[in-house]
């Protein structure tokens, strides 16, 4: 019967053929997840190598040996690619190179000498464990999520237990000098077993990790406005209550400022001049105000900047600086180097002052600016700020 032919052995590839089939069906859900195919790619690679071995009958062929070191190269190459652009640092170029050099060379040197089999075991496995010492250190380095130090621990883990394998088969008085002697040993089996296992344990902190990109991405989508990457009035209004929960006892600063002038934009330039007004607005209020600051786009040519425990005479020093960097701001376009001027409208929000009642009043300093002649600056105690909304943009 079929069953009688299963054995331990096809569990590794069972599980590299379930992960690299996880990975690519993210992918092929959304090509734009490129992490997810290369790691897909990396358990495909490695499926390559567990066949030849298992398949081979005898002592290694050149055929057997070319799989199992392009299973071993393309494995490892797709790992470090895939885990890199997971956690978003640069691919090792030189130094992965370096590495696959070397066993290059000491795969034709092995080859040269007639080496038993287990020589040429502990240069692939000590390759192995080396990149993956590598990626371990990236993933730690660039750790941002819990789950990363899940992910690197097993990395270091499985070099650990490759190190481990390769100085038990130095020390063993057991026989590994061709491959049938290997698979006939213990060793084999526990080895098999131990790479399935790390293959399961790391494809699922894989997921994991892939699982705390994908909620971050969502999150940023819905929080964010899709053309300036600012906040959107509902993630703004959460933010607040964060902010103003941690410094309860303090007052906080709001400005509200709107660009003048920017229908007369998008008529004469076009719409695209204007996604280019809006986007270098917005990165010129990231950019000029505290790193505290909270910077959200109300709609339209409309934005919000809340202060953290500032005084009215701070507010105002602030909403000023910006109205100056937004008269200074020059924005190329292919037709015109388009320049912009913004009125400004602040007001102190109270610890038990409402945020709405607070915007409303800096909305309206907004229209008293306008009102006066735009490219002002107008805080809510100004005389007139409670002005009705007589022009437009």
């Amino acid at each position: 019967m079929f069953y009688a032919n299963l054995t331990h052995e096809w569990l590794g590839p069972a599980i590299f053929v379930s992960a690299a089939g996880g990975f690519l069906l993210l992918y092929l859900h959304d090509r734009t997840q490129v992490a997810a195919l290369r790691l897909g790619m990396a358990y495909l690679c490695s499926l390559i190598g567990f066949l030849a071995i298992m398949l081979a009958q005898g002592d290694l062929r050149p055929s057997n040996q070319a799989a199992i070191l392009f299973s071993v190269v393309g494995g490892k190459l797709f790992l470090v690619w895939g885990v890199t652009s997971l956690v978003g640092v640069p691919f090792p170029k030189r130094v992965f190179g370096l590495l696959t050099a070397s066993l290059a060379g000491l795969v034709v040197y092995v080859n040269l000498s007639d080496a038993p089999f287990m020589n040429r075991f502990l240069v692939v496995n000590g390759y192995a464990a080396t990149v993956n010492l590598m990626c371990g250190v990236l993933v730690w380095r660039a750790r941002t999520q819990r789950v990363d130090i899940v992910v690197a621990a097993l990395l270091f883990f499985q070099t650990f237990m490759l190190v481990n394998r390769i100085l038990f088969m130095h020390v063993s008085s057991t026989d590994f000098s061709t491959l049938s002697a290997f698979r006939r040993s213990e060793f084999a089996s526990s080895m098999q077993t131990e790479n399935a296992m790390f293959a399961i344990a790391i494809g699922l902190a894989l997921y994991a990790r892939y699982s705390v990109t994908l909620m971050t991405q969502l999150k940023r989508l819905a929080e964010t406005d899709p053309l300036t990457g600012l906040l959107n009035r509902r993630a703004f209004e959460a933010r607040v209550k964060e902010l103003r929960a941690i410094s309860a006892t303090r007052s906080t600063g709001l400005i509200i400022c709107d660009i003048d002038h920017f229908k007369l934009i998008n008529d004469r330039h076009g719409h695209d001049a204007g996604d280019r007004a809006l986007v270098a607005f917005a990165h010129l209020l990231e950019r000029e105000t505290p790193e505290s600051a909270i910077c959200t786009r109300l709609g339209g040519e409309e934005f919000c900047i809340l202060l953290a425990a500032v005084d009215d005479g701070a507010i105002r020093l602030q909403a000023t600086h910006l109205r100056a960097a937004v008269e200074r701001l020059r924005i190329t376009t292919p037709e015109a180097e388009l320049r912009l001027t913004a009125s400004f409208g602040c007001c102190r929000l109270t610890p038990e002052g409402e945020l709405s009642t607070a915007m409303a009043r800096a909305d309206a300093a907004v229209y008293q600016a306008k009102n006066d002649g735009r490219n002002l600056v107008r805080s809510a105690a100004d005389p007139g700020a409670s002005v009705p909304r007589l022009l437009s943009a």
